[in-house]
């Protein structure tokens, strides 16, 4: 699979997956502060504005890419994310995923939060209308809600949470369960939210909470200790009873001591930062 990131954020997503074999990645942006071990550093030139990367960027990617499935990252709001468009125009005719981080809020200039709001629409727009495979939704206010985080820690966090929820789900995903009903979603929801379960009181924690959910899957990463467990099957049906929302599940045996549970859920609906959905 490849991975690429832009920007400074999305890089720093990438440059966590770079480590492990099922990832090439690529990190593209205007300055690098570190080298990134394992990844192809791809330095574009520094423009003035928003509109100027998304004009000026000429970078082609195409005879740079090995694998078909293309996964990118970027964080809203930024100038660099200007390019984005610009990157993928050449890759088009890849399978590719946007994962796409929306920043808090908070802490945005009145541009910022204009570039971040406009840039978010068009690729959901794009994803929904099949430019894009799908595209996955991060929002960093949700992903802090529940930690206490230094200021200067709160970047390393998000980006280690979205990087480690990812490969997870992904290598789920492509792990043999000892029962699964599991399939694809349908061809109209391309809009997509990551989250976690509480194994023992079915919370959800959505790192994006969708509007109008479609469609869910659950990946039970269970113990063999809770595989012996009588009512396991009731308690998974019972998590699953979500009313109008189509729902399937993986269940797969683990040597951890304590059980996990991971959900995808998606919409055909365009989402906000703000959490309100556009027709």
């Amino acid at each position: 699979m490849q991975v690429i990131g832009i920007g400074t954020g999305g890089s720093q997503i990438a440059a966590l997956l770079a480590n492990k074999a099922q990832y090439e990645v690529a990190v593209i942006d205007s300055s690098f502060k570190d080298k990134i071990e394992y990844a192809e550093q791809i330095k574009i030139e520094e423009q003035e504005s928003f509109k100027d990367y998304e004009e000026k960027t000429t970078l082609d990617l195409s005879g740079r890419l090995r694998y078909n499935d293309v996964h990118v990252f970027l964080f809203g709001g930024g100038k660099t994310t200007g390019c984005v468009l610009k990157v993928l125009e050449p890759i088009k005719d890849k399978k590719i995923t946007i994962n796409y981080i929306s920043p808090e809020q908070n802490f945005l200039s009145n541009k910022q939060k204009l570039r971040e709001r406009a840039t978010q629409a068009i690729l959901q727009e794009f994803a929904r209308s099949g430019v894009f495979r799908r595209i996955n939704l991060f929002n960093t206010s949700e992903i802090l809600k529940t930690r206490e985080v230094s200021f200067i820690e709160k970047k390393e966090v998000v980006a280690r949470e979205i990087a480690d929820i990812f490969h997870m789900i992904n290598y789920f995903k492509n792990t043999e369960g000892i029962f699964s009903n599991t399939e694809n979603p349908s061809e109209i929801n391309r809009i997509c939210s990551f989250g976690v379960v509480n194994p023992e009181n079915g919370e959800e924690i959505l790192y994006f909470p969708l509007d109008t959910q479609r469609e869910k899957c659950y990946y039970f990463i269970m113990n063999q200790d809770s595989l012996r467990t009588p009512g396991l099957v009731e308690k998974i049906n019972d998590q699953l009873n979500t009313g109008d929302v189509s729902c399937s599940f993986k269940i797969i045996e683990s040597e951890w001591e304590t059980n996990h549970v991971y959900v995808e859920t998606f919409t055909n609906i365009i989402q906000t930062s703000q959490n309100q959905t556009e027709d």
